[in-house]
């Protein structure tokens, strides 16, 4: 009986004008969704190669200048020395830490238009080290964000709106309820009928599109073995629509005409949404501030000052030596300085350092308040595990950044050791500086993320389809 309802509604719905006039805009939003993201993939992944090979070029020409000191075809000038610890570390030498987009990227664009996905490392703090100096930094690029997420997220349910909104009450208003409730047919079978043709072909359109337009786009998805997230991507769609359709019926329970329907629908979409989102967002910010970057500088000198007061340090000191002119001069004047100073650097951030801790602890509360209230709204559940899936989240770019943080570590503790032993680097030294290699984050972490949200999505999509139905049980038709 179901399959002959279907039947039935595919008839019915195929002379429909709305068929024709909003399934090709859909596929072609998704198309270009699909486009959009991939471009963007495309454009991170050719960024993070020249951001790194700005820096390889760095450390060959430090290399290479070496190599004429020792051949004897560059004459030797203690500035110009490439083997010099603190000033390598300090400003003449620098790695770029780069976060490659995954296979997966098109999926959302997600963190990454206002995250740098590479950063420059030199000794200074991390917080002073912002790309103003990137070959394009995502933070200054007015691009939008309009990627297959967006499309799926907010584009997706007005589709299935605008083609359920009347999925019961049109019946009413065309005076073909009496002859349908004649009929051996419970109300609730029928609504089972025409809301499975329907939602089989746009969950099953966006699902199918989705999937072969990023394959076809990105054939790195398979190779790279990400095949299991476009997987999950599809059952998170099909519960997303679930849900859409669920409310659908629920709506058309109430008996209400079709334009209240429809009005009830779009008041959903709005809230949930575009508002309760943004809300979210807005509360976890107010919530939780985080300090402000000039408090943060402040914080730094006050260390800065109150370090350099307790060690004596004068630097005056330097400024006195530099005044000769001379070679010795300005070896024993870098030599004491960057001996005495690079540790003091690193007392006086210390001491400055619980206002670092409050802007990460207030940081992690923001996004912690985030992901608990995310439950509040499935496009925001849905958004959240799209990133996730593209490895645009902020989980993913706080582990980016945690990697980013350890290498500066190493990086200091590299060239401080030389520095404190009064001596210059050894070639080899020079050939084996450390290089930073992002390490994404494992399968099984990703998805032990989104098995929540894909959870708490069945929920959603679960609790309208229940609720719907047993409202049918005692629907009367009576239009209020």
């Amino acid at each position: 009986m179901i399959r002959q309802i279907m039947k039935n509604e595919w008839t019915l719905l195929s002379r429909e004008k709305i068929l024709y006039l909003a399934l090709p805009i859909y596929l072609v939003m998704l198309i270009y969704g699909i486009m959009n993201g991939t471009e963007w993939k495309t454009f991170l992944y050719d960024n993070s190669i020249e951001a790194r090979e700005m820096a390889d070029k760095v450390f060959q020409s430090k290399r290479d200048t070496l190599d004429k000191i020792l051949a004897g075809k560059l004459k030797y000038s203690y500035a110009e020395d490439p083997r010099l610890p603190a000033q390598l570390a300090r400003y003449k030498g620098y790695e770029m830490a780069t976060k490659p987009p995954a296979p997966t990227a098109a999926i959302s664009i997600g963190q990454s238009d206002v995250v740098p996905s590479y950063v420059k490392v030199q000794w200074k703090p991390m917080f002073k080290q912002a790309n103003t100096d990137e070959i394009e930094n995502p933070r200054n690029l007015a691009v939008g964000t309009f990627d297959l997420s967006f499309v799926l997220i907010y584009l997706y349910p007005l589709l299935i709106i605008a083609l359920s909104y009347n999925v019961l009450s049109s019946e009413r208003e065309q005076g073909t309820q009496v002859l349908l409730l004649s009929q051996p047919v419970s109300v609730r079978q029928f609504v089972l009928g025409k809301i499975l043709l329907r939602g089989s072909l746009i969950i099953g359109t966006a699902v199918v599109v989705s999937l072969f337009g990023l394959i076809v786009a990105n054939p790195d998805i398979l190779s790279a073995g990400y095949a299991w997230r476009i997987a999950m991507m599809a059952v998170i769609l099909a519960l997303y629509g679930t849900f859409w359709f669920g409310l659908a019926v629920l709506v058309n329970a109430l008996g209400k005409k079709s334009s209240t329907n429809a009005l009830i629908m779009m008041a959903a979409w709005i809230g949930l949404v575009l508002v309760l989102p943004a809300a979210l967002n807005l509360a976890a910010k107010t919530l939780y501030p985080l300090p402000s970057r000039i408090a943060m500088v402040q914080a730094l000198r006050k260390g800065d000052e109150q370090a350099t007061k307790e060690s004596k340090f004068s630097r005056a000191y330097r400024a006195d030596l530099l005044r000769a002119g001379e070679e010795a001069a300005l070896k024993a004047s870098n030599t004491d300085f960057y001996l005495k100073v690079l540790p003091l650097e690193q007392q006086a951030e210390k001491i400055a350092q619980p206002i670092f801790d409050e802007f990460e602890n207030q940081r992690q509360a923001q996004q912690t308040l985030a992901e608990r209230l995310k439950y509040l709204s499935p496009a925001a559940v849905t958004q959240i595990a799209f990133n996730e899936l593209a490895d645009s989240s902020a989980g993913s770019f706080n582990n980016f950044n945690q990697q980013v943080e350890a290498y500066h570590d190493v990086w200091r503790q590299y060239f401080l050791k030389p520095v404190q032993e009064n001596r210059v680097l050894t070639k080899d030294e020079l050939w084996n500086i450390p290089r930073f290699q992002y390490q994404p984050e494992s399968g099984s972490t990703i998805f032990g993320r989104i098995f929540g949200d894909v959870l708490a999505l069945l929920i959603f999509a679960g609790a309208m389809l229940v609720i719907g139905f047993r409202l049918l049980r005692n629907y009367s038709g009576a239009a209020r």
